[in-house]
């Protein structure tokens, strides 16, 4: 049934390519697969489902293959993610999934559309953890952005366009791309610059609320990053702040009295302005506190 089952959704992928996802009925995809309506309907509910498991088993078939990847190996190693990344390319083009893509976008079909954005989002959240896990903690404020920079190289220098002049291997490109991103890290993670948060856009489909859990994760990360640069007072203070967000009586008149010394902790220094945002992110704290 499977195998069937399998084959119904080449002839469908086959035909959506050709004439569009619009122009294709359910019709068309029956015939073509010789198969029932009956059956058809056994194994999707809609021409929508049908599209939509194309995409699905492709992201399964890539999840699989970059777990094995990562079986008994050091999640630091550059080069684990550079085959992971590899991986998904070598499975659309076997799947021949750009097209599908193509087809998606042209259809103006909202749910459809919306597959499509979850799916990129879903990739995008999956390169931040691990670009965290290659470059470490201190990359993590700056790690949407640096996956969706990559993502963007990777996909730019793909066109034919930009290589008609030359034959560009899924594994040269990768490996040129993870070179560029090796340069561009250390002022990324220098820079106050953020343009998406990494909490919001790990949320993005939650309802987005500032939590304890969220905030004592900024702190820990700043120290850790800083922690060379902070004063000895400094970090008594960040401690006494995490430790009371992690107490199950959070003092909400404490918090009140610490956020302001915590908010000029250095003050005139290229950190001061992320000090700010984690400040706002404590006050928004404990304003949920009762």
């Amino acid at each position: 049934m499977k195998n069937r089952k399998h084959q119904v959704l080449l002839t469908a992928q086959k035909l959506f390519i050709k004439n569009g996802f619009a122009a294709t009925s359910v019709q068309d995809i029956i015939n073509e697969s010789k198969i029932s309506k009956g059956t058809f309907y056994n194994y999707f509910s809609s021409k929508n489902e049908c599209i939509i498991s194309i995409i699905d088993n492709a992201k399964e078939e890539t999840d699989l293959k970059r777990r094995e990847l990562l079986i008994h190996q050091d999640i630091t190693n550059k080069d684990i993610l550079i085959q992971q990344l590899i991986v998904r390319m070598d499975v659309y083009k076997e799947r021949n999934l750009v097209p599908i893509f193509l087809v998606i976008f042209h259809s103006q079909d909202s749910e459809l559309r919306d597959i499509i954005k979850k799916n990129h989002y879903e990739e995008v959240k999956w390169l931040a953890k691990r670009i965290v896990d290659v470059y470490g903690a201190k990359s993590r404020k700056c790690s949407v952005d640096s996956a969706i920079l990559l993502l963007g190289m990777i996909q730019q220098m793909q066109h034919p366009w930009t290589v008609k002049s030359k034959e560009v291997s899924t594994v040269e490109l990768v490996n040129y791309v993870m070179n560029r991103m090796d340069s561009l890290m250390g002022d990324l993670v220098e820079s106050d610059e953020v343009i998406i948060d990494t909490f919001v856009f790990n949320h993005f489909y939650d309802e987005v609320r500032i939590t304890k859990e969220h905030v004592i994760q900024l702190i820990q990360t700043f120290k850790e990053t800083n922690e060379k640069k902070l004063k000895l007072q400094e970090i008594e203070l960040m401690n006494f702040i995490i430790d009371e967000l992690k107490s199950n009586n959070t003092r909400k008149f404490l918090l009140e009295t610490v956020v302001n010394s915590f908010s000029n902790t250095m003050n005139n220094t290229a950190q001061s302005l992320e000090i700010k945002e984690i400040a706002s992110n404590i006050w928004q704290v404990i304003d949920s506190l009762s």
